[in-house]
């Protein structure tokens, strides 16, 4: 049966941070501490907010990448989340590389690599799985939004203890949005460029994806705007940030076919990622990207209330 369609007729949406970036993504719920980390993939800095105070604390990476020597092309930083049992470094994606962020000097410690052949492509999103194996994805060059080497990606897996990134799923274009459903089973996937959200049978305790099937198609509903990151709620629902769309999309992977439900963000069009944040995990914190719009919000860090739906905080990674 179809699940719910939320109630979204008294959401109310808010930039929660005026801060105008070039990509901003990967936002991340860390409910220990109640902030929220979020990137600028190109600044490249990761962000940490902080609701209560309303301060948002910058670590600007690029001296670190420097310094270590990545190429000009791959100093980039595509995702963070926290590392468990270690409140002083985040692990993040940068470039090729898998690495720590220390947060009381902000150094960058390179801790493994992925090898595709290819001295052009970097991380983009990523996300920790129920168990807290880390899961990101990787993209090819891209010349703008709808020009990218296609199929020159991977999603990899990174398994407790900083392991060499396995690849497990090949030939994809812009990795995105990831989400697995509350009995651990199945496993959801974004490819942004064929606006596809793909569905995967999930084995927990191994991390093996099988029964890869096409769940929903998005250009009929999305036009020529593209899925990106996503979160799934209580229900099973996924909310999807939509790129060169009007905001955030709700959709019912029980009803494939079913038109999603939108709530618009105002003065801005290149939607990234988002997550559920909040002390009931009833906010939804959602990024946006500066390089292709010039809208005056876009780029910045928006969040929505009274959107009839929770979540869950982010996983960590289980280092």
């Amino acid at each position: 049966m179809p699940l719910p369609k939320p109630d979204v007729s008294n959401a109310k949406v808010e930039v929660a941070v005026d801060r105008r970036t070039i990509l901003g993504e990967g936002p991340h719920w860390i409910e220990r501490t109640q902030t929220l980390l979020w990137v600028d993939i190109f600044g490249p800095s990761v962000f940490l907010y902080d609701p209560a105070t309303k301060t948002n604390v910058e670590y600007n990476l690029k001296d670190q990448l420097v310094k270590l020597g990545v190429k000009e092309d791959r100093r980039s930083v595509g995702v963070v989340v926290p590392i468990a049992n270690d409140p002083d470094r985040l692990l993040i994606g940068t470039g090729s590389h898998i690495a720590t962020l220390n947060l009381s000097n902000g150094e960058v410690e390179f801790k493994t690599e992925f090898s595709d052949g290819l001295d052009y492509t970097r991380f983009n999103d990523g996300k920790c799985d129920p168990s807290g194996r880390f899961w990101v994805g990787s993209m090819g060059r891209e010349a703008n939004a709808q020009i990218i080497d296609p199929e020159a990606g991977s999603l990899y897996l990174v398994d407790k203890g900083f392991a060499v990134p396995k690849s497990k799923v090949e030939k994809v274009s812009i990795s995105n949005g990831l989400a697995w459903t509350a009995d651990r089973k199945t496993m959801y996937y974004i490819d942004s460029i064929p606006g596809v959200i793909y569905a995967f049978d999930f084995d927990d305790e191994s991390g093996c994806l099988s029964n890869k099937r096409t769940l929903i198609t998005t250009s009929a509903t999305l036009g020529a705007g593209a899925p990106d990151g996503m979160a799934i709620d209580t229900l099973g629902r996924l909310w999807v940030a939509g790129y060169n769309t009007p905001g955030v999309h709700c959709f019912d992977p029980s009803a494939p076919n079913e038109p999603p439900v939108t709530i618009k963000l105002p003065n801005a069009k290149c939607f990234t990622s988002c997550c559920f944040g909040g002390k009931n995990l009833d906010e939804l914190y959602v990024t946006s990207a500066g390089k292709d719009d010039v809208s005056d919000n876009a780029g910045k860090l928006f969040r929505i209330t009274n959107l009839d739906a929770t979540g869950y905080p982010g996983q960590e990674y289980a280092g």
